[in-house]
């Protein structure tokens, strides 16, 4: 045999060999053992879906843009079914939050106490409910303010209300500050958006979680003060300051 031949013969079986070894696609894996990687989801929201309950309240509430029928009159029946199905929603957030703290042996406290609450008010609501949505406007919720917000002053306390919420930055958050609703740390969103309401410097609320309760309910959850009566009050008197100086106008003109 020559040598070219010895040589071809050599490489062949080499080649027979690399095909016949089976390919490792993936590392072999201990059994009994987890990656450390894999179990880095993020922790489960107590913020259920209200979307339904927003297309509802777009539908009864007045000047919306959402309405499909612009000029009809809520019925009863349909301010009612907002109630109820926001009560649903602070529901669905109970039952999670009490799943959550039997897992993890805690006690949602106050959270817990602060939903039965606002779940027994909607409730009532929609057993007996308003003639109109009575809660604040959209403006309310998402207005930021730079050069002053619009205030109201109490007039038994004289006392300054901005009617617009604060927001609080995510470097003003300590790790111990919860949701009053969602009993969840604030600093576990990545992104928070929470709010300070104009009542009290310490009551602060993940915005998703206050404001469908906001836009029914227009009041604090935790003392009830009524940011949606301020807003109609300070429209009244604005209505009257302009029906005022429209008059003394036409009495200038005529007199």
């Amino acid at each position: 045999m020559s040598t070219y031949e010895g040589k071809s013969s050599s490489s062949h079986d080499r080649m027979r060999n690399v095909r016949a070894r089976p390919k490792l696609l993936h590392p072999p894996v201990e059994h009994g053992t987890e990656d450390p990687a894999a179990n880095t989801s993020p922790p489960r929201s107590r913020r259920p879906d209200t979307s339904s309950f927003f297309s509802t309240l777009d539908e009864i509430s007045a000047g919306s843009d959402q309405r499909n029928r612009p000029h009809a009159v809520p019925t009863p029946t349909d301010v009612s079914t907002a109630f109820f199905q926001l009560a649903q929603v602070f529901r669905e957030m109970r039952r999670h939050a009490d799943e959550l703290d039997e897992q993890d042996e805690t006690d949602s406290g106050m959270a817990h106490d602060l939903l039965e609450s606002m779940i027994e008010n909607l409730v009532n609501g929609g057993e007996m409910p308003p003639r109109e949505v009575e809660g604040v406007s959209d403006e309310f919720c998402d207005s930021e303010y730079h050069s002053g917000p619009p205030v109201v002053v109490l007039q038994l306390t004289r006392r300054i209300i901005p009617l617009v919420l604060d927001r609080v930055p995510k470097s003003a958050l300590k790790p111990d500050q919860i949701c009053p609703i969602c009993n969840n740390p604030f600093l576990d969103d990545e992104y928070p958006l929470v709010v300070r309401l104009p009542c009290h410097p310490d009551h602060i609320f993940d915005l998703e979680c206050v404001r469908p309760w906001l836009r029914l309910r227009g009041t604090c959850p935790l003392d009830r003060f009524d940011f949606a009566q301020q807003h109609r009050d300070r429209a009244q008197v604005r209505e009257q300051l302009v029906a005022e100086d429209d008059e003394e106008e036409w009495d200038g003109m005529y007199g």
